[in-house]
């Protein structure tokens, strides 16, 4: 599942539900995985106000990640 978001840092993001796993695009071309994060977070995020904001609240930091590019 792939979302384009409305942020001045985040252009989109890519779910896959089968393995709970979050990739978060940003503009600046860097790619952070997070894994384990539930669908409701991600439909949450997707449809957040502040995309940005709800991300630094709610995802960063809160679930095991990497850069991934």
């Amino acid at each position: 599942m792939r979302f384009s978001l409305q942020s001045s840092t985040i252009s989109e993001a890519v779910y896959h539900p089968g393995s709970l796993i979050l990739e978060v695009c940003f503009h600046s071309g860097h790619v952070y995985r997070y894994t384990g994060v539930p669908k409701h977070t991600v439909d949450d995020f997707i449809g957040a106000e502040s995309v940005g904001k709800f991300y630094n609240r709610w995802i960063k930091g809160k679930f095991p990640s990497m850069r991934w590019f």
